[in-house]
């Protein structure tokens, strides 16, 4: 590792230092989660073949819901002009994703989406997870709603730099290029729908959300630029993060001050890092009165993060507390009253003193808290938000 990524990681490390967390931790290494982590309330992990029938299942239902779900692909820079410092490579590279919506929404004059950004342990799955009833992006188009969900640059499909080349400040940066192309048409679509636009539809509103640190990264993006009309914040606080996310937190950390390990195979980019070790992390410390099926759907999925993300993570939370107040488009908190990494949402929700908001609270739902039984009632909250601000 170069001196200068040495010593971003270890300051980030030295914030953590004085905390009593760090003397919880004992497990440095950053090892593939099956390995680590003895399996535990666990019923299957659907084979191959069991996950192209759930995604050829949801493809179907999407279009006898005739509802237009396409591949998006938007070039963008690995640059960060946000208002919270970190480094990037400057690099051009492909955020890929999908575009999911009523063929009545974009046949209309005028036209919303929102832009869904995943948290740091969670990839584009998060919103298009293959389970009757928890696919979000569905559950939404249902309800007469446009979405964007995308891998997150170095997440899934998207490109993927070196783990120590981009940053959250880069993160919404580009969430921020996301939401001009989207409203200019200026991306590309992965093949042309069956039904809907022929051409990449431009949006007159958009919507910016984030779930864990997605949140963070899209209220940097609305206090840094301007260009959105509506903000949700999903299972993110600046000053509630628990002692179990601490933990998890400061152990990744040790392996990026090693250097990481690469993003997937061992030919791919270094610099990545899994934040839970292992399956069993994984689930107690995201998901509470969930189903096993959607357990189950979600755990294959777990993937190693960027270092950069991570290691710029804390500086940023100052220049949160710094400017959230100056956000001025309506926002909504969503928060699970069982979360087990973020407390604390209607403390976050009073710094934003400059926008209208509203605070959602789910009873029984954990940090996935749109993965919760409770999942229909939140997507009836959420649409009814979106709606009564003409989102």
């Amino acid at each position: 590792m170069s001196v200068i990524r040495r010593i971003a990681v270890l300051a980030a490390g030295a914030a953590l230092l004085a905390s009593p967390v760090a003397a919880a931790v004992t497990v440095a290494a950053d090892t593939p989660p099956a390995s680590r982590t003895a399996v535990a309330s666990v019923s299957s992990t659907p084979s191959p073949a069991e996950a192209r029938a759930a995604a050829e299942a949801t493809a179907a239902r999407l279009a006898a819901a005739k509802i237009v779900d396409v591949p998006v692909t938007f070039t963008v820079r690995n640059v960060n002009r946000s208002r919270t410092g970190c480094r990037t490579d400057g690099g051009t590279y492909r955020v890929r994703g999908h575009l999911t919506a009523p063929e009545s929404v974009l046949s209309g004059a005028k036209r919303s989406v929102t832009l869904y950004q995943h948290g740091i342990a969670a990839g584009e799955w998060y919103w298009r997870l293959d389970v009757p009833g928890y696919h979000y992006a569905e559950e939404l188009a249902r309800r007469g709603h446009a979405s964007v969900t995308v891998d997150r640059l170095g997440y899934g499909t998207s490109d993927r730099p070196d783990g120590f080349d981009t940053c959250i400040g880069a993160e919404a940066d580009i969430a921020h290029q996301i939401v001009r192309q989207l409203r200019a048409g200026t991306y590309q679509l992965g093949a042309r729908p069956a039904r809907g636009p022929a051409e990449p539809p431009s949006f007159g509103t958009v919507t910016l959300a984030g779930q864990s640190n997605g949140g963070q990264v899209v209220q940097i993006a609305a206090y840094s630029f301007a260009g959105i009309d509506g903000l949700m914040i999903m299972d993110w606080t600046d000053r509630g993060l628990t002692p179990e996310a601490n933990t998890r937190f400061f152990s990744a950390l040790q392996s990026c001050m090693a250097g990481g390990q690469p993003s997937r195979k061992p030919s791919d980019p270094g610099g990545y890092v899994y934040y839970d070790l292992g399956p069993d992390q994984f689930r107690r410390g995201n998901f509470h009165d969930t189903e096993q099926r959607v357990m189950d759907a979600a755990t294959p999925h777990q993937n190693r993060h960027p270092c950069g993300d991570m290691t710029s993570q804390l500086d940023s939370v100052f220049t949160d507390l710094e400017h959230v107040h100056t956000v001025k488009v309506p926002v909504l908190f969503v928060y699970g009253d069982e979360d087990a990494r973020v407390t604390g949402g209607a403390a976050h929700r009073r710094l934003f003193t400059g926008a209208e908001t509203e605070l959602l609270t789910i009873p029984g739902a954990g940090h996935y808290a749109t993965m919760a039984r409770s999942a229909p009632r939140t997507f009836d909250r959420i649409d009814a938000w979106l709606d009564s601000r003409g989102l």
